[in-house]
């Protein structure tokens, strides 16, 4: 049985396309359990369409019955999902972190022992088009640790790409410094493929990943390329002009046109934003090496204002020259 804790939209897609066949169960809100109630279904980027019906509940007792877990809760919410695991799920169970972020594996690992945790990456987006529609809508794949061998096997039945690497460390380092982008996103209210296209956000991503760079170098990371660019090229590649960018970048330009950042669905939710796991650990990193990062300083505090604001309302940042503005 393979189980899934935290079943939003990327929970919802792998423990999908994984149900075709397998036995998956979804644990995810209240609201899920009504959305699914007719099934579910996922769509990758080429087009493939499944409709299955896995079995969804709110209840965490259902990790009784797991064989291997899937962990997609936001970052905040690991803790307490170690707590339900030890709590209902047989000891032996493997967890695979399939979250953002550089720390959840570690915060796994110290409730539930480090032998039974396995990190992981999603190098995809996933949107919601409909309450039981989930669709990949970017270019990428899933790398685990080598614990995750059963479950690549399981994906190669699937559209999904799935492979096993021996440097997670910098595979997550990696996936972080792209992840700067999620912020900007939801700062911008602009679609993803739309604000990839606008230099002048480039330029302020590309400051951000600048400064990670400097953090990942002072923690000695080896950085793995994910995709068809190395992270230390990113920034060169953003800072382009928009005529040789939007011919060099195609691959990074595929993206569904409605496509957001999950941080832009959580601002439109009004869920609590994940940006103190991505940019803000970057700035606390930083700090401990005495390096400066004052647009990734500045990135945190305008998500945290934002998503403080209980109207929520609409979000439309304008940087200009490659600065943005509090």
């Amino acid at each position: 049985m393979i189980t899934v804790l935290g079943a939003g939209s990327i929970g919802c897609y792998v423990g999908g396309m994984l149900a075709a066949d397998n036995t998956v169960t979804l644990i995810g809100r209240k609201s899920l359990v009504k959305a699914l109630a007719d099934g579910l279904t996922v769509t990758a980027m080429d087009g493939q369409s499944r409709h299955i019906y896995p079995l969804v509940t709110d209840d965490p007792s259902a990790l009784s019955n797991a064989t291997t877990i899937l962990l997609c809760v936001k970052s905040a919410d690991t803790a307490e999902a170690a707590r339900l695991i030890k709590k209902h799920a047989p000891e032996d169970v493997p967890v695979i972190s399939l979250q953002n972020g550089i720390t959840n594996p570690d915060v796994l690992a110290n409730t539930l022992g480090p032998d039974r945790v396995i990190a992981g990456m999603v190098g995809f987006n996933v949107v919601r088009q409909a309450p039981d529609h989930f669709i990949q809508t970017t270019d990428g794949e899933i790398i685990l640790a080598p614990g995750g061998a059963k479950l690549c096997d399981a994906l190669a039945d699937t559209p999904i790409d799935a492979h096993c690497h021996d440097n997670m460390t910098g595979v997550q380092w990696s996936k972080l410094l792209m992840n700067l982008n999620n912020a900007l996103n939801a700062l911008s209210g602009l679609p993803l493929k739309t604000q990839l296209e606008d230099r002048d956000w480039r330029r302020v991503l590309a400051t951000c990943i600048v400064e990670g760079l400097a953090v990942a170098k002072a923690e000695g990371i080896k950085l793995e390329r994910l995709g068809k660019v190395h992270p230390r090229i990113l920034p060169t590649l953003l800072r382009l002009p928009n005529v040789l960018f939007l011919r060099i970048a195609q691959s990074m330009l595929r993206i569904d046109p409605a496509a957001r950042s999950s941080m832009a669905d959580d601002y439109a939710a009004g869920r609590r934003p994940e940006v103190d796991w991505l940019n803000g650990h970057i700035v606390r990193q930083a700090e401990i090496h005495g390096i400066a990062t004052p647009m990734n300083h500045l990135v945190t505090g305008m998500i945290h204002e934002a998503f403080a604001n209980p109207a929520r309302p609409r979000l439309g940042v304008v940087p200009v020259g490659g600065r943005i503005v509090p």
